[in-house]
């Protein structure tokens, strides 16, 4: 589905997903730095100078993708393999750790200049 902007992206998903993804949103707003918020790939993503971070929601789970996350000190904290972008993945609220992604939000955007 192509979504028009990020706003219809987040109103289109369901329950649990849909409350994952909004804290998602809303751990990212809380971000100083001034991150601008558009839909890329089809899917919500914040840049500075380059991109940050995007949310994707699939089927099960919502990750939380950090384009330059191999580059993060706590690289070891995210999955994936890729040669630049790292996830984390969460099934529900409750399992998101708002401090511990503040801490790699912070880094990723220092990183960015």
């Amino acid at each position: 589905m192509k979504h028009k902007n990020t706003d219809e992206y987040f109103q289109q998903l369901e329950a649990p997903l849909k409350e994952v993804a909004q804290k998602l949103r809303s751990i990212i707003a809380s971000m100083p730095g001034e991150l601008e918020e558009q839909l890329k790939w089809n899917v919500p993503t914040w840049s500075k100078n380059k991109n940050i971070c995007s949310i994707m929601a699939h089927k099960h789970h919502v990750n939380l993708q950090l384009m330059q996350g191999a580059r993060l000190a706590d690289v070891d904290l995210l999955e994936g393999s890729g040669k630049d972008m790292r996830h984390l993945k969460f099934s529900q609220v409750d399992d998101i750790n708002t401090e511990m992604i503040k801490k790699l939000l912070s880094q990723a955007i220092r990183q960015d200049g």
